[in-house]
């Protein structure tokens, strides 16, 4: 009953990060997104507009998009033919005179809300929804200056998971846990257990410091660059987190499984500052990637999962948070704000 109240409430009703603009880079852009409850085709249309489409075609239903990333004026759905317009709008009908009712163009692909800004793309995956606000705030204007627009997508991983959505989000919001869980892959680049976070309504911010940033005492602090010596943490409520490393950016995003608490799934997306053009530089993104899955997969995923199977044997009624957990904290107050009573 809680997973359908958090599926209404929180993956329906509120606007979901589903994309950076880079995504979507020209004209005829499209790619999909089937995470939630209604499929999307986010497509970039004509004057550099984008549009969140219901990927199901008025005819019979059907997938119009296939899964990926596309570029094309116009979509057709592989069923029958009928094809639409980059905003959604039915223009081709084969056989046109069995249909006699029906002329085109006319409305087609039913249209959701869509807000692009600051090099992200939310949707409202509801038809009754009004807006795709993420009321960003002051966060805002600092993701704007991270240029997440200069990014290019470079590859996508899906992990279908035995845990929680929220056990997922909860293993990116503290460094506690890096000289135990991480000791001979994170431990080693990052200062363990500290970390400074801050909320900015419902989203987050937190910043693990990497061992480098002890170079900046040197440094006068209007010439402090915090990228390079930090992993930069966002929480895009609900589901989403950026990740802002050292020379790429990571998007991670978390969905729960329609009717089993205990499964979720999770999209991770690299954006490069530039797409590799040689042999040894495709080997470095390689190499980053595969540590990247591997720790997540082998240290961070494994251990939820056992949280998992511990919170569900009913021994422990609650969970202990600290004051070294602060970006845990905020998260879970979100939630407890955002769902009815």
């Amino acid at each position: 009953a809680h997973l359908a109240l958090e599926r209404r409430t929180l993956f329906t009703e509120l606007p979901q990060m589903v994309a950076l603009s880079a995504d979507l880079p020209e004209v005829g852009s499209q790619i999909t997104r089937d995470q939630l409850a209604v499929p999307l085709v986010l497509t970039r249309d004509g004057d550099g507009v984008v549009h969140a489409l219901a990927n199901v075609c008025a005819h019979r239903g059907a997938q119009v998009v296939g899964d990926g990333r596309h570029c094309s004026r116009r979509m057709s759905c592989p069923y029958h033919g009928w094809s639409y317009d980059l905003d959604g709008t039915h223009v081709g009908l084969p056989d046109h005179e069995s249909f006699p009712e029906l002329s085109v163009p006319r409305p087609g692909l039913r249209e959701l809300p869509v807000s692009e800004e600051h090099g992200l793309i939310w949707v409202t995956p509801s038809l009754e929804a009004a807006h795709a606000d993420p009321a960003m705030g002051p966060l805002g204007p600092e993701l704007e200056a991270l240029e997440f627009g200069d990014h290019q997508h470079w590859r996508t991983h899906r992990f279908e998971l035995g845990l929680n959505w929220k056990l997922v989000i909860d293993t990116f919001l503290e460094g506690y846990h890096f000289p135990t869980l991480h000791r001979d892959t994170v431990f080693p680049i990052f200062v363990p257990n500290l970390c400074h976070a801050e909320r900015f309504g419902p989203h987050l911010r937190e910043v693990l410091p990497r061992r480098t940033i002890e170079k900046l005492r040197t440094v006068p602090a209007d010439e402090w660059d915090l990228v390079p010596h930090s992993a930069i943490v966002y929480v895009l409520f609900p589901g989403s987190v950026i990740i802002v490393q050292l020379d790429h950016i990571e998007t991670w995003r978390i969905s729960p499984d329609p009717v089993e608490p205990g499964k979720s799934t999770v999209d991770l997306d690299f954006y490069l500052p530039e797409l590799p053009t040689t042999e040894s530089a495709l080997g470095h993104w390689e190499r980053s990637l595969d540590l990247t899955i591997s720790t997540v997969i082998n240290e961070d995923f494994a251990a939820m999962a056992g949280v998992q199977r511990g919170l569900e044997s009913g021994v422990i009624e609650s969970i202990v948070a600290g004051n070294n957990e602060p970006a845990l904290t905020m998260f879970h107050q979100s939630l407890l704000e955002a769902l009815p009573g």
